[in-house]
């Protein structure tokens, strides 16, 4: 009974029963009363009574951090009485605690499969099959890929000698060696989708040999191959789609290391992979440097003694790192990323407080106009889109640099006297990394990108100024340059209509990483509870780079999130195993 109520209630948090067919509220009636049924009554797990606390308990916060996470605009809502919208609110909250405590103890009562003998390293082809042909779809329908501002910008430094690490320096070399072979985009592309299809079958392979259920690793395979974004990544010319894959067999390789005790790293192939996977994730985007850092200290307070083969390729790849920033981009004159860049956070408080009219000093307002005219700061300051900020012509990075003091101190004492303002400004910027709803207005950048170009103006990532200095010069992009009419224009409309299918309705949700973070704290908890908690180990390097996303996101884009869509498998993986054993030696 309960179930039947709540779940047209978890219905009406987000939608009004006019703006959905009519079968709507009978199907959520039944999901609810069947979550209630299997929440409450199936023992299928043979759970503990403290585990069972512990459960509920985890649950129940989640529940409520979900329920504001879906929060919408309510329109519907409005106008009902206050007792009828907290009634709704708390249907949400039981709906949510029901599916979670009965996906755990499914979880929970699941184990690995008993059966024996080697799996051939074959495998890692076979699962890398699939992925590789539907890329390849995508690559004749969006032939010769997808290009952003981004990549255009690469491209073009890719056909010149002068480099600027706005972008990864690393990443611009390596399309250039890719255009030196075949002179398109194209063969960029080409690498890239081979490369994310061969991880895929190694993250495949891996779990069919730590023996995960047939059924279980083929769900997880069919979420890789068919989710629309996945593959359409594959195909797009920016830095996201590798760092994550890069992140995904960086955090494989370490749950190999945890699940044997270190008896992994006993292997030279191994350790080449291992380190080719951290190099990956170091030189792909800038955060994951720090991100390296911080594991490599983290780690060295839980494993020790048999994992010194791990901390020796951490330091061969900080070896490398420090010899490609410093020698190797010296002698290429590599021009340096722009360290403001991070800095979003802070102009979106600052605009925020401006243009809301806050408590500004008269000495704030002359530091907050020299970086940008105050009217400007009115003008463009918009909650979730940082670019129309920084990217204005009249904005001054080289005045924040040289005047570092004082642009900090103003921006903290605006924040220490504008609290409120500074906190809407930070949650509005922050809202892709744990909202499952976010309008289109809001997310400014589309889910799914297309060809949105036929041709693209020389991009520089640099001020006029230091255009004329270095007397960097690149030409137009024109997509026809590279044979763009050979792409499949009506399979092109296919995939699109498909991927706004997911772009809108109840679907939506399946398309923000939040909902992979949720899933992700799900499992991690499960096998926590299964006794497995140092695989939770494997998944810091992932709430690093969400947290350095957290604190210095660039922009409102899906991509900076990547890796939670592809991490969610693995630790669903996770948390099908039963209780790994621990030696003396961890």
């Amino acid at each position: 009974m309960i179930g039947i109520l709540v779940g047209p209630g978890f219905l009406l948090f987000s939608y009004s029963f006019k703006s959905v067919p009519g079968w709507y509220p009978v199907f959520f009636a039944l999901a609810g009363s069947f979550l209630a049924y299997g929440a409450i009554f199936w023992n299928i797990g043979r759970m503990k009574r403290p585990l069972k606390w512990g459960s509920f308990l985890f649950s129940l916060v989640l529940s409520v951090i979900v329920t504001f996470a879906l929060k919408g605009p309510q329109q519907h809502l409005a106008h009902q009485p206050f007792l009828i919208n907290c009634l709704i609110y708390l249907a949400t909250i039981v709906f949510l605690l029901f599916a979670m405590l009965l996906a755990i103890k499914i979880l929970y009562s699941l184990t690995e499969s008993r059966a024996e003998g080697d799996v051939p390293k074959r495998h890692i082809l076979y699962f890398s099959i699939l992925p590789l042909l539907i890329s390849l779809l995508y690559f004749w329908a969006f032939y010769p890929g997808i290009l952003m501002a981004d990549s255009v910008n690469q491209w073009q430094q890719a056909h010149s000698t002068f480099y600027n690490d706005w972008h990864p320096a690393v990443m611009t070399w390596i399309i250039k060696l890719a255009a030196r072979i075949w002179d398109t985009p194209a063969s960029y592309v080409i690498f890239q989708f081979i490369l994310t299809a061969l991880i895929t079958g190694y993250v495949f392979y891996v779990f069919e040999k730590l023996r995960i259920k047939k059924p279980v690793l083929w769900l997880g395979y069919a979420f890789f191959c068919f989710l629309p974004l996945i593959p359409l990544y594959s195909v797009v010319i920016w830095k996201d789609t590798l760092f994550s894959y890069f992140l995904l067999a960086f955090t494989v390789m370490l749950i190999q290391i945890i699940d044997s005790n270190g008896k992994w790293l006993r292997s030279f192939s191994h350790l080449l992979f291992l380190y080719l996977s951290v190099c990956g994730v170091i030189f792909y985007r800038h955060n994951g440097w720090p991100v390296l850092l911080a594991t490599i200290v983290i780690f060295l307070f839980f494993l020790r003694k048999r994992y010194w083969y791990m901390y020796g390729v951490f330091a061969l790849a900080v070896i490398t790192f420090l010899i490609v920033t410093g020698p190797v981009y010296k002698h290429y004159k590599v021009f340096p990323a722009d360290e403001t860049e991070s800095y979003s956070i802070l102009y979106q408080q600052i605009g925020r407080i401006v243009k809301e009219n806050g408590h500004i000093t008269p000495a704030q307002r002359a530091v907050i106009n020299q970086v940008m005219p105050i009217p400007d700061w009115k003008k463009y300051y918009q909650p979730t889109d940082v670019d129309r900020i920084k990217f204005t012509p009249h904005f001054d990075r080289a005045y924040i640099k040289s005047h570092k003091k004082a642009f900090f101190s103003t921006w903290f004492a605006l924040c220490r006297q504008n609290p409120k303002l500074a906190l809407e400004a930070f949650y509005d910027q922050e809202k892709l990394s744990w909202k499952l709803y976010i309008s289109g207005e809001e997310l400014r950048r589309p889910i799914f990108r297309n060809k949105d170009f036929e041709k693209y103006r020389p991009v520089y990532f640099m001020t006029q100024k230091n255009v004329q200095k270095y007397h960097v010069h690149y030409k137009w992009f024109y997509y026809k340059d590279y044979g763009s009419d050979l792409a499949n224009t009506k399979l092109s409309s296919r995939i699109t209509q498909i991927n706004q299918t997911f772009s809108q309705g109840m679907l939506r949700v399946l398309m923000m990483p939040a909902f992979y973070l949720y899933l992700i704290l799900l499992f991690l908890f499960t096998a926590i509870l299964k006794g497995n908690w140092r695989f939770v180990l494997a998944a810091v390097p992932m709430f690093l780079n969400l947290g350095s996303m957290f604190a210095a996101i660039p922009a409102q884009d899906i991509r900076y999130f990547f890796p939670n869509f592809l991490l969610a498998v693995p630790f669903f993986f996770l948390a099908t195993l039963t209780s790994r054993k621990r030696d003396s030696h961890g």
